[in-house]
């Protein structure tokens, strides 16, 4: 209503956008599975697992995000119902983990959910958060090694799966949404995990390139890609979220390193443009949305401008963006099934009143 119009007109969205939206909303539900899920059984990536479950997240969170939810009654309530209910038939009743998958696809699982559940309250959803939340609490690194504690990494300590041992900036990131969305619904999650979290990440910020790290190894560090661009955005949004000043004078570099990513072409320009300069990023585009638009000012009316003129003349007739990087093979995006860089488009353009959502509520 006034309120919703009021927020994309403060917030620089149009009558444009919110017609992208609403073709990117109606495509995902087009492509949802009988399952309630997005993507098909049977897509297991060697690293990143059973890919449908952070896809469907991203899923529910583009239609949470425009105000659908199973209790609204609005046009896609029963979307995101189907979706939910998959959700928790995945989950593992005594780990609480969200299928076979690592953090990042339970991670986003269980922030989608805790978003449904601060959005409705609805009771069936706080046990089950309840035991994700623990998830993803057991698995945060303790350690005495500051590049380590506090983090999270690819892979809960109980999965088969292995890669290394360093916790990554934007697999971080997630855990924080994921658990302060749990919080602001009104379930207990300590301090001392909020607390850790951000010393982690403030701990990956990089004084000489002005950048946040994707993690420390040093293989990684010294290589030719120091850091991946999404680590930057992703970390300055999550300590925003635990209250830290995103208009510190330190950050300045930081946000021209940023903006002179923003979106240019909705198109692949190889692997040294796609890390070095976020070209074609879809998720980099993602986190630095939430990150410029809770910064606000110049910076957010420059990201927003070089944003909107990149992604509305790329959607296509039938409401979905076309996959365009290597995180789209890896969510099994195809010709047929563009749901993960469709979801993550639609969340970019939502953002204006996102906010109204827990998460991004403004404080």
């Amino acid at each position: 209503g006034d309120a919703k119009r009021a927020a994309l007109a403060e917030g620089g969205g149009n009558e444009r956008t919110e017609e992208a939206v609403a073709r990117g909303l109606r495509y995902l539900a087009s492509v949802q599975r009988p399952s309630g899920l997005w993507g098909d059984a049977g897509e297991l990536d060697e690293k990143y697992g059973d890919v449908r479950v952070g896809k469907s997240g991203l899923c529910v969170l583009a239609f949470l995000g425009a105000g659908h939810t199973p209790q609204s009654s609005t046009q896609h309530s029963a979307v995101v119902e189907r979706a939910i209910d998959a959700l928790l038939a995945l989950q593992d009743q005594s780990s609480g983990q969200f299928g076979d998958t690592e953090a990042y696809g339970h991670g986003i699982a269980t922030y989608a959910l805790a978003e449904a559940y601060a959005l409705t309250q609805d009771a069936r959803l706080a046990a089950p958060l309840e035991r994700a939340i623990a998830r993803i609490l057991a698995a945060q690194a303790r350690s005495d090694d500051p590049q380590i504690a506090g983090g999270w990494g690819y892979y809960y300590a109980d999965r088969e799966r292995r890669f290394d041992r360093w916790p990554r900036a934007a697999i971080s990131a997630w855990q924080v949404m994921a658990l302060e969305s749990a919080r602001l619904g009104g379930l207990a999650v300590p301090d001392a995990a909020f607390e850790a979290a951000a010393g982690f990440l403030r701990g990956t910020f990089d004084e000489d390139g002005g950048w946040y790290r994707y993690n420390h190894d040093p293989v990684r560090t010294g290589s030719a890609w120091p850091t991946l661009p999404a680590s930057t955005p992703a970390a300055l949004f999550a300590l925003s979220l635990m209250d830290e000043p995103l208009d510190a004078p330190r950050l300045e570099r930081t946000w021209e390193y940023v903006l002179t990513r923003a979106p240019r072409r909705y198109a692949w320009e190889g692997d040294d443009a796609f890390v070095l300069r976020g070209a074609g990023n879809v998720y980099f585009w993602y986190y630095a949305t939430l990150a410029c638009f809770r910064r606000g000012g110049d910076v957010w009316e420059r990201w927003n401008a070089a944003m909107q003129s990149t992604l509305l003349p790329a959607q296509a007739a039938n409401g979905s963006w076309r996959p365009i990087d290597p995180y789209a093979d890896f969510a099994r995006d195809s010709a047929s099934d563009r749901s993960y860089t469709t979801a993550v488009c639609v969340l970019c353009l939502e953002v204006y009143y996102r906010y109204f959502t827990p998460l991004l509520r403004v404080r």
